[in-house]
């Protein structure tokens, strides 16, 4: 039976960071890991580029299932966008801002910040066991043993649960945290895929698979206006992605009856578009509405809003459809609504929404006020934010916390 001063269970970027100030502070750490090696969710952020970070990270950008969100702006304040470019800097890694505030690694290769976070870590002393899948926490009078579940067995004076949430279950986080939380006393809230593709109504995306294109996206929740984002949209034939998808499914988890709506032409005003599309009418007057919207907007997509829009045949002449056809066909370019029905899943989301009840936690300290000597950090907290940088950067933010105060 191995003993240590402290026992990390998961070795995820906030376990991997928690571990290396709690050796910072002269202290012994294990951390045991489910799968063959540590940081596998790390290499595929950023679509395997890792967005280590958002440069415009505030407390804004972060959310909770359950009440208490707002005392978590001193952990970010006090390990802030700034600090995280420093302390990688630090590693050797060149922090490099893109658009929107988005800090990835210049090499532009997720594998540099696991192999600086693996360097630092073996520099400093940190332990490591591989494939211990952590089954059972167990508080003895002075100690908690860690059992695996092949019965090896780990104590430590206290444990920090850095187990991530359920997303990307075959890279680690497969959701077993939350029940040994629970198994110590701990609530956990409603857990919803975040970060993820989205399945809207059918007759919606019929036929539009593979469709790219720049859109602006506007997500309401029980009919009042959220947010507005711009980017990337894909068709699938299930509903939706793309980033600009990724970046507004954020609100699912907080809101009933999401509806998004999608502005096909967002560099024009409705007016601009409606005297485009009758000087369209004048100069295309000779062809079917077949032909309407080519080198304007991608042709499936064009006839399909056309058709959306109360054209039933697409033979119709040019020349004939009326003003208010018009005006029809630029409420529908601007104002395209749909019903998100449900996310794809925990298998294809990017962040788990919800987790450990804030109110379990100590927030200065994120202690357990249920169990004295355990500590949480990271995604399997119930705190999530928008997509670009401000998941890792909770991470890291809240493993240098824990690390810091298990040490006191």
């Amino acid at each position: 039976m191995e003993e240590f001063d402290i026992a990390v269970i998961g070795g995820g970027p906030a376990g991997i960071m928690a571990a290396i100030e709690v050796r910072k502070n002269g202290k012994e750490v294990i951390v045991l890991e489910r799968k063959d090696r540590i940081l596998k969710k790390v290499l595929v952020t950023g679509n395997g580029r890792c967005n280590i970070t958002n440069i415009r990270a505030d407390i804004l950008n972060y959310f909770s299932i359950g009440e208490g969100k707002e005392k978590i702006k001193g952990i970010l304040d006090d390990f802030s966008p700034k600090n995280t470019m420093e302390f990688f800097e630090n590693l050797g890694i060149v922090c490099n801002e893109e658009v929107k505030g988005k800090i990835y690694p210049l090499s532009g290769q997720a594998s540099s910040v696991v192999d600086a976070l693996r360097f630092e870590a073996e520099k400093l002393g940190v332990k490591f066991i591989t494939d211990f899948y952590v089954k059972k926490i167990e508080k003895d009078r002075f100690y908690f043993k860690v059992y695996s579940e092949n019965k090896k067995v780990v104590t430590g004076n206290k444990v920090l649960i850095t187990t991530g949430g359920q997303s990307y279950p075959e890279l680690g986080s497969n959701g077993s945290g939350f029940e040994l939380a629970k198994e110590l006393g701990h609530k956990i809230t409603k857990l919803t895929p975040s970060i993820v593709q989205l399945k809207t109504e059918k007759h919606k995306v019929k036929g539009l698979k593979g469709i790219k294109l720049d859109v602006n996206l506007t997500a309401f929740g029980n009919g009042k206006k959220l947010c507005t984002y711009d980017g990337e949209l894909l068709f699938t034939d299930y509903g939706i992605s793309g980033n600009v998808v990724f970046n507004l499914s954020f609100v699912i988890p907080l809101y009933e009856n999401v509806e998004f709506e999608i502005d096909f032409m967002p560099k024009y005003t409705y007016n601009e578009l409606y005297e485009m599309m009758i000087k369209r009418k004048k100069r295309l007057s000779h062809l079917t509405m077949e032909h309407f919207f080519n080198g304007m907007i991608n042709k499936k997509l064009g006839q399909f809003l056309s058709k959306m829009s109360g054209i039933e045949k697409l033979s119709k002449q040019i020349d004939i459809i009326s003003n208010s056809e018009i005006e029809k066909l630029c409420l529908i370019l601007k104002k395209y609504k749909m019903k998100i029905v449900e996310t794809t899943g925990f298998k294809n989301a990017q962040v788990t929404a919800g987790g450990v009840l804030l109110e379990d936690i100590d927030l200065q300290t994120l202690e357990s006020r249920k169990v004295k000597g355990v500590y949480f950090a990271g995604e399997i907290l119930d705190v999530y934010g928008e997509c670009g940088g401000y998941n890792l950067q909770w991470a890291w933010a809240s493993g240098i916390k824990a690390g810091k105060m298990i040490c006191k």
